[in-house]
């Protein structure tokens, strides 16, 4: 397989994956590799999501524009930071032990550019945007986010398929959590209970307690006091819903 081929403008059509990352980790729930595959589903849940979200938004109403301005550089600065996880720490323990193929590292990194170069039009476009939300700046986002969440879903299921399986059998649970903290590490303390939150909303009951039986027993009680509500809170905000997660 190789990377999605821009056509017209626009990413090749794809059924909605919201579902697929939990069959794709090979391993259940209780895999090694479980964890990322949630963090796979917020990337896939929210970038399409905001892709509706702006397409929404109501000419001029630029205090809106704003918000959701904000929650895509946020997601932006997640998905680089994870890009460079991949590349600089989980491909290089996998090629140190020659399980990583040529040509799958090929087409990652063919997404990984392609990713960048789309984020680099959006971070040209938002600014005029927020300025007075004009719907035809917005029709223009509309479609490149969406290309975006069409081409990073596509990525992730890759990854799921042809590099998380390695992972399962190559990395010790030791080795696992080591690599986590050091991927984790540039997430600012007051946004670790977003994470958290985004990370459950999708979560299946055994994905869920997987989850959470890796997080310190403090940082557990501090988001069900406080980070639970928080969460839900900020998601209501950006997508005038009631739901609730956790």
């Amino acid at each position: 397989m190789s990377a999605p081929t821009r056509v017209a403008g626009r990413w090749p059509a794809r059924p909605d994956r919201q579902d697929h990352a939990a069959d794709a980790a090979r391993g259940g729930a209780d895999c090694l590799t479980s964890d990322m595959v949630l963090v796979h589903k917020v990337f896939r849940r929210e970038l399409r999501m905001l892709a509706e979200l702006i397409g929404a938004v109501s000419a001029g109403h630029a205090e809106r524009a704003t918000l959701l301005a904000g929650h895509y550089r946020e997601l932006a600065r997640a998905l680089s930071h994870h890009h460079d996880a991949e590349r600089n720490l989980l491909w290089r323990r996998l090629h140190e032990r020659d399980l990583l193929a040529g040509e799958v590292e090929t087409r990652m990194l063919a997404w990984h550019r392609q990713h960048a170069a789309l984020m680099s039009e959006l971070d040209a476009l938002l600014p005029l945007w927020e300025r007075a939300a004009d719907p035809e700046i917005a029709a223009a986002l509309v479609d490149i986010v969406g290309e975006l969440a069409s081409s990073v879903a596509e990525h992730l299921d890759a990854v799921e398929s042809d590099v998380l399986p390695a992972v399962a059998r190559s990395v010790s649970p030791g080795e696992w959590l080591a690599l986590g903290l050091r991927a984790a590490s540039w997430i600012p303390l007051n946004r670790m209970a977003w994470l958290l939150g985004a990370m459950l909303e999708d979560a299946t009951p055994a994905e869920r307690a997987n989850l959470m039986a890796k997080v310190p027993a403090p940082a557990r009680l501090l988001y069900r006091m406080v980070g639970r509500d928080q969460y839900a809170r900020e998601m209501r905000l950006l997508r005038g819903t009631a739901d609730t997660v956790g």
